[in-house]
């Protein structure tokens, strides 16, 4: 019985010693959703129906947050295409924010949307998509810039464009040149 009172006193000493550090723990649980679970390098997502390439979406960065429900896009590039091949839409921007339940997104620093069916580009400092009403919207106080091939342009603040009813607004300073090109007469 003397053995094993000082190995007792041994253990009880040794536990009361030790200290164990939850801090990390409490860091951890203290900043749910700042971390991503998921970090893609050289990231491409690419939709394919029918065997026919309908869009591309490319990033230098992606991260994802399932708690958050984001997905968080660095140096993004997105094609989109028809149905015989031709590019439709492209558009680069420096961040996308997506979110994964509503699809709806946040896209900034030098945003530029091209249409060669158009020959029209969008350029922008920040712009919100929302998928429910197929609105992309722009903050008060932030110019865009609306520009044809031929240099006509239109800008200004407060831009909202309505996809369903095909509508495109300012809502101030807004400014722009038309240029019209002389038609030809042949001479005979």
């Amino acid at each position: 019985m003397k053995a094993v009172k000082p190995l007792w006193l041994s253990l009880v000493a040794l536990l009361v010693s030790c200290s164990l550090d939850y801090e990390q723990a409490r860091v951890a649980e203290s900043i749910p959703g700042q971390i991503p679970e998921t970090i893609l390098f050289d990231f491409t997502h690419t939709v394919v129906s029918g065997g026919t390439v309908w869009v591309v979406l490319e990033a230098e960065r992606a991260e994802t947050y399932s708690e958050r429900k984001e997905i968080v896009l660095q140096g993004v590039t997105f094609r989109e295409y028809d149905d015989q091949g031709r590019l439709r839409t492209e558009a680069r921007a420096d961040r996308a924010v997506f979110n994964t339940d509503s699809e709806d997104a946040t896209v900034s620093g030098s945003i530029r949307i091209y249409s060669p069916e158009e020959q029209a580009s969008l350029q922008a400092g920040k712009l919100t998509w929302t998928r429910e009403g197929r609105r992309l919207l722009a903050e008060e106080g932030q110019t865009v810039r609306l520009q044809k091939d031929d240099g006509s342009y239109v800008e200004g603040w407060g831009f909202s464009a309505d996809f369903r009813r095909k509508k495109l607004e300012f809502s101030s300073r807004v400014r722009g040149s038309y240029i019209r090109e002389e038609e030809e007469v042949e001479e005979e």
